[in-house]
């Protein structure tokens, strides 16, 4: 019986890391077409959702603690962008625009969804390096969301993510990003949440190489 259910997991794992990597390359084939970037701009809310759902479909653990990460992260990376668009103090001056959908307090309720994928990503991602201090984990995983944001701060420029102050991405945007990915990130290894194997690394390399690409490209 055990051995059926470790590969009914195994199952659903390569399924949802099939689905992630094709995903990503379709989205990222649509992106690179200019007659269809339009279209493909509209499907993003549907990506991150389908990203989102993975990850709660893929996970094999307490889904209590699961929620509570969810949740935790979801309200606080929330609240962060909701205080970074309204005062202009934490991230710079940036404003959203509509590919991210509908927008509670002028932040789409998707940032929060959005932070949730980041930080499951990456901690799940150095958690298979077998890095056992959480704060050093944290700071690594911190680094690695730096690097990401890099290169998806122009290409959500360029697609109506979201616009900064006279076009400028300001420096404090990236030690800010820095600051609240070691703090969530901290809070995610608090939890203790299982590791998955291959998920969080096939999500975050994914989206990296999806982004990077469109970098070159633009």
């Amino acid at each position: 019986m055990e051995g059926q259910i470790n590969q009914a997991d195994l199952r659903k794992k390569k399924i949802a890391v099939a689905v992630i990597i094709i995903f990503h390359l379709v989205g990222l084939t649509g992106f690179l077409i200019p007659l269809l970037q339009p279209y493909f701009m509209k499907l993003v809310p549907f990506h991150l959702l389908l990203m989102f759902a993975i990850i709660i479909f893929s996970y094999n653990a307490d889904l209590k603690r699961l929620l509570l990460f969810i949740c935790g992260v979801f309200i606080c990376g929330y609240l962060v962008e909701v205080l970074g668009v309204k005062t202009g103090k934490i991230f710079g001056s940036y404003a959203y625009g509509s590919t991210l959908g509908f927008k509670l307090a002028s932040v789409p309720l998707l940032m929060g969804v959005n932070w949730v994928i980041l930080i499951f990503s990456a901690g799940q991602m150095i958690r298979s390096f077998k890095i056992r201090n959480g704060i050093l984990a944290s700071l690594l995983g911190g680094f690695c969301l730096i690097l990401l944001d890099f290169f998806l701060e122009p290409i959500a420029v360029k697609f109506d993510y979201w616009h900064w102050d006279k076009n400028i991405i300001p420096a404090q945007n990236f030690l800010a990003w820095f600051i609240v990915s070691v703090i969530l990130l901290k809070f995610y290894y608090a939890l203790g949440l299982k590791q998955q194997k291959f998920i969080g690394t096939t999500m975050y390399i994914s989206q990296l190489i999806f982004f990077v690409v469109l970098y070159i490209t633009r």
